[in-house]
């Protein structure tokens, strides 16, 4: 079985305050984008294998994707192996979502190889052991907003598609340390951006999407790198109509009208080289195949 993980970007992220469980409350507006990596799982014998070419990725037995089938295999009670093969081409560790949209492909994989033995419910459950991201990969559609650590999620019905362009600069970013930071630039209260966005979604309103582009992260990880300020200036003067950071960082977008999003990437690419390796991606917003949103999560629970 062949299946696809999208990569994600937040269009707003606020940092509501501190969990007890050491997570950080946040209210965020998730956008599934066309960058994507690609899982083919089918069932083995005796052994689980899991395989990727990206030495960035781990697959051995403490790895992500091995907690999918560990945890998938403990709450259906059976011991299933599987095959897997991971084409990547998220970039790792950019606040793009890629081991969380991985984790969460895998997942609908092997529950569809063993004959949907597991509804959404219990997906849903082992989805939020595995990561905060994982539950939103885990529905189908494009837009969606995140609350509590990012794991309560509420779907949004919507025609827009968003179209991007992701430079991801040739460095990580540690997430566990930018969150550890955030007390020091205090907490965003909430104030009902959520109304304000559905009704941009809703009437296909671009431009103030892209006017409204906000991350409570932003900051702390521009004090850390402050490069990225210069990609993200080099992205207005590209024609964006609004720019962020991806979660927490370091790649960065800007919202382009479609028309103009590839000439814009031709002089980008000159600006930051693949040579040096940036890379710079056009993407737009990311549609499931096979339907209307839900329409695969709808079939799990039958």
């Amino acid at each position: 079985m062949e299946i696809e993980a999208p990569a994600k970007i937040n269009l707003y992220l606020n940092i509501l305050g501190r969990r007890d469980d050491g997570y950080h409350e946040i209210d965020t507006l998730f956008e599934k984008i066309s960058i994507r990596d690609t899982l083919v799982a089918e069932l083995a014998g005796k052994k689980t294998n899991i395989v990727c070419r990206n030495p960035d990725v781990p697959t051995g037995p403490d790895s992500l994707l091995s907690r999918v089938i560990y945890l998938f295999n403990e709450k259906t009670g059976k011991v299933y192996n599987f095959t897997v093969e991971l084409e990547k081409r998220i970039p790792v560790s950019a606040g793009m979502g890629g081991g969380s949209s991985d984790a969460a492909a895998l997942l609908k994989a092997i529950n569809g190889l063993t004959g949907f033995p597991l509804k959404m419910g219990d997906l849903l459950e082992i989805s939020r052991e595995l990561g905060a991201d994982v539950p939103f990969f885990l529905h189908e559609a494009s837009f969606a907003y995140g609350r509590e650590r990012g794991d309560v999620i509420r779907e949004v019905e919507t025609s827009v598609d968003l179209w991007h362009i992701i430079v991801h600069p040739p460095f990580k970013v540690s997430t566990k340390s930018i969150y550890g930071r955030v007390s020091r630039f205090g907490l965003t209260k909430n104030s009902g951006v959520d109304k304000m966005f559905t009704a941009f979604l809703r009437e296909n309103n671009v431009d103030g999407i892209a006017g409204n582009l906000h991350n409570d992260l932003q900051r702390i990880t521009l004090e850390e790198f402050p490069a990225l300020m210069e990609v993200l200036s080099e992205l207005k003067k590209a024609g964006a109509k609004g720019t962020l950071m991806a979660g927490s960082g370091p790649a960065v977008f800007g919202i382009f009208d479609k028309k103009d999003a590839i000439q814009a990437k031709l002089g980008l690419d000159a600006i930051f080289p693949a040579k040096e390796n940036w890379e710079v991606f056009v993407a737009g917003t990311y549609r499931a195949p096979g339907g209307s949103p839900g329409a695969k999560a709808a079939h799990m629970t039958q």
